[in-house]
């Protein structure tokens, strides 16, 4: 009887015979049939100039490319529940490996693939740093140049979707309605690359409205507001601990009010007896009463505990012989006993329960900050890769790195909170608006070309050990390219934070080379980026401001004159209170711009005239005092050979006269 291993050991060895059969064929036929050796050298040149050619295709040939493949994928339906999505995915991916493996030929099929997979992944940016590391670079640029080709096709319809209607403003490229300068008088060079868009409103406003409000995308505190006073999350001010304590003693005052109303009920019928007691008893009851009133203020100050303690200088009637110091640090407030939400930083703060550095307003902040991006930044992590991180920063001057470290971990971090809504069934109905990604914003803006430095290399490279573990591929795809186009974004397009604190003078070490749009003279708390009030446009005459209303990184824009229905929104990137030159000095150097606007232009003006008048009387004045001068002197030679001067003899006619010529030009010099 023939058993199953029997057939499976004949089947293999007729396999081995069948493939030895083959090879020994494939070689005969090679080394013998002439025309069998010409379709191999033929078919093996073909896929040599296929790599060849795609591997040598300029970015226009690609993007030419990338869009004939788009064309076509779009027309494939993709599926729209979870399971089907994830059955999908994984087909896409494993056809598109096996593509791969073919070699060049099925580059092209393979990036389409992929690029169907991208689609329906929960995070597109995660599995484009993936795609980096493992794809063939051929088919990354294809994958890459589709991704740039449908963002194109988005952008196109982007500014009909953004921003949404009941913002009351809509984007619009000023080329296209006969406002705009095409993009190149305001811009020389082409160095700010993008259209000429603005900001227009789409109703009317008077003078004094909110036009709208924004959250920041983005944001981060300036070196010399990470104090301890502000959160470190939305900027927004935290109390100090003698601000608390004074109000935590403003709350026992009533309690003790109301303990008191009793015991002056019950001293209404001893009033009659006092008026027999005399003077002398009513003294004694006064002293009595003051000693019980002070023993009650010391317990109550024992209660209040820490915080009447940070408040004694502040309250009165309190005998204190020294002043103890109160901790300005978190360590030196746990050594001296004090719990987080006693120290020096803040009343009411909350601490990051690792670093204990990072402060915030509301567990609300704290929980948000760690799960987007101080999970990386924390300096208490195990790996020194944070505080080196820091220290880079620090040494460069920039908050750049730090913006860009948390826009990467935020926006990952969205991405996920969005997928996980939409899988709960939670997400509600997605607007068009809802379709682009915190990328895709971000591509639409503005930004200015900056040219990589070395202390850019060293930070980037100190990123991707920071990040690169909870991001996969972020090395890959944060190239230095896309590092200084993120920092061009920020220097062209983030605004000052202006929360109405005062915030201490940055020390030298503290002072920062990042550009900020800030029309207010004072300090600000920080600086944060927006995804409308990016796209406002600058004037010296401006017609709107951003403020910040609520304290926070949370922006408003409003009028500072009454705007018509599209007519464009204008703030001023620089502080008003300059002159014309200091003002379009700093709008060459930080936005190489040139402001034409009327203040400018009728300053240019006014400055022309002054330029003609000015010789005029210069001329004018030298006619009149060269005579004066010649007669009141003459030069003389002395015996030593010096030149010396010798007054001559003046009558009182001519001394009055003098007089008379000495007061007029006095009064023309002050003309």
């Amino acid at each position: 009887m023939v058993t199953g291993k029997t057939i499976a050991i004949a089947t293999a060895v007729t396999a081995a015979v069948a493939g030895l059969s083959y090879v020994a064929y494939f070689d005969y036929k090679r080394r013998n049939d002439r025309q069998f050796r010409r379709k191999l050298q033929r078919n093996r040149k073909k896929a040599e100039k296929t790599a060849q050619k795609v591997s040598s295709l300029s970015l226009d040939d690609i993007n030419d490319q990338a869009l004939e493949l788009l064309n076509i994928v779009i027309k494939e339906k993709l599926p729209e529940s979870a399971e089907d999505k994830e059955q999908f995915f994984l087909a896409q991916v494993s056809r598109g490996e096996t593509l791969c493996s073919a070699g060049p030929a099925g580059y092209t099929e393979a990036a389409c693939r992929f690029y169907q997979a991208l689609m329906v992944y929960p995070n597109p940016v995660e599995l484009v740093m993936i795609y980096q590391k493992t794809t063939p670079e051929e088919v990354f640029k294809l994958v890459m140049a589709m991704m740039a080709q449908e963002v194109r096709q988005k952008q196109s319809r982007y500014f009909d979707a953004f921003p949404t209607a009941d913002k009351f403003v809509s984007i619009k490229d000023k080329n296209k309605i006969g406002g705009g300068n095409k993009g190149k008088k305001a811009e020389e060079g082409k160095e700010v690359v993008t259209p000429n868009r603005g900001l227009f409103a789409t109703k009317s406003f008077e003078a004094g409205e909110i036009v709208y409000e924004e959250d920041a995308v983005v944001s981060t505190l300036l070196p010399c507001a990470q104090n301890g006073q502000f959160c470190y999350h939305c900027l927004k001010h935290i109390p100090e601990t003698k601000d608390r304590a004074e109000e935590v003693q403003n709350e026992a005052e009533p309690a003790e009010k109301i303990a008191e109303e009793p015991v002056e009920d019950a001293e209404e019928p001893k009033a009659e007896e006092t008026e027999e007691k005399g003077d002398e008893e009513e003294k004694i009851d006064e002293e009595k009463a003051d000693e019980e009133e002070k023993i009650d203020e010391d317990k109550a100050s024992e209660e209040i505990g820490t915080y009447a303690e940070a408040a004694a200088a502040a309250i009165p009637a309190t005998d204190v012989d020294e002043e103890e110091e109160e901790p300005k640090t978190y360590a030196e407030a746990i050594s001296a006993g004090l719990t987080p939400e006693f120290s020096a930083k803040s009343s009411s703060a909350l601490t990051c329960d690792k670093c204990h550095e990072a402060v915030y307003c509301s567990e609300k902040c704290r929980q948000d900050a760690y799960d987007g991006y101080h999970q990386f930044l924390c300096p208490s992590s195990t790996s020194s890769t944070a505080r080196e991180f820091a220290l880079l920063t620090q040494q460069s001057h920039e908050l750049a790195p730090i913006l860009i470290a948390k826009f990467f971990g935020l926006l990952v971090d969205r991405e996920k909170k969005k997928e996980l809504a939409r899988a709960l069934g939670i997400a509600g109905e997605a607007t068009e608006a809802d379709k682009y990604t915190t990328w895709e914003h971000l591509e639409c803006m503005r930004y200015l070309e900056l040219l990589p430095t070395t202390s850019d290399a060293r930070i980037l490279r100190k990123l991707g050990e920071l990040m690169s573990h909870s991001v996969p591929g972020l090395v890959e795809f944060v190239t230095s390219d896309r590092y200084t186009m993120l920092k061009g974004k920020l220097d062209y397009n983030a605004y000052a934070v202006h929360t109405g604190v005062d915030v201490p003078t940055a020390s030298e070490s503290e002072i920062i080379s990042d550009t900020m749009r800030d029309d207010h003279g004072a300090s600000a708390v920080g600086t944060a980026l927006y995804l409308i009030s990016s796209h406002i446009a600058h004037s010296c005459d401006p017609n709107a401001q951003a403020v910040f209303s609520e304290g926070t990184d949370k922006i408003a824009i409003k009028t500072l004159k009454p705007v018509a229905k599209d007519e464009e929104l204008r703030v001023s990137f620089v502080d008003l209170s300059l002159g014309k030159e200091d003002r379009q000095r700093l709008l060459k150097a930080s936005y190489r711009i040139t402001c034409t606007c009327p203040k400018c232009e009728s300053e240019v003006s006014e400055k022309k005239e002054e330029v003609v008048e000015e010789p005029v009387a210069e001329v004018e004045k030298e006619v009149v005092e060269e005579p004066a001068v010649e007669e009141e002197s003459e030069e003389v030679v002395g015996e030593d050979g010096e030149i010396t001067e010798e007054e001559g003899e003046v009558t009182d006619d001519e001394a009055s006269e003098n007089d008379e010529d000495e007061e007029e030009e006095e009064e023309e010099e002050e003309e």
